[in-house]
């Protein structure tokens, strides 16, 4: 059951992932950054369901990676990444609107990092897939 529900939260991660790839070529560089987040949260969180069989209540990745004592070099890119969860949704967080403050160039970047982060813990998540799930194209 833990290795099933980890799975489902990587085979999810994975897509968030490549949404957030795709919604880059129509504009959508705000809702591209909340991806990227939201990929990386879940793929934190079906490393936690391996280890402890509970799926964490935090959106906060720098408490995941924490809690799975990741290494200094995912802490740098994660924090990257932090405050998307909500300047990427919340118009009253900035002067601006979420949409008009995130670029293309910014965009990029974030699923870059949110890339990054997947490279980086690979060999953590590599076996909770089965041979016959296609978690999508990534690179």
């Amino acid at each position: 059951m833990k290795r099933e529900t980890a799975r489902k939260w990587l085979k999810q991660a994975f897509h968030d992932l490549l949404m957030a790839e795709k919604i880059i070529t129509i504009g959508g560089y705000d809702v591209a950054a909340f991806l990227a987040h939201q990929a990386v949260e879940k793929l934190l969180k079906s490393m936690c369901i391996i280890r402890s069989n509970q799926v964490p209540r935090t959106h906060h990745l720098d408490e995941l990676a924490r809690d799975l004592d990741l290494p200094d070099t995912v802490f740098t890119i994660i924090y990257e990444l932090i405050p998307d969860y909500t300047f990427s949704r919340y118009p009253d967080v900035s002067d601006l609107v979420p949409y008009e403050q995130y670029t293309e160039s910014v965009a990029s970047a974030k699923v870059a990092a949110a890339k990054r982060v997947f490279d980086l813990v690979q060999k953590e998540y590599e076996d909770i897939l089965d041979e016959t799930d296609d978690p999508g194209s990534v690179d």
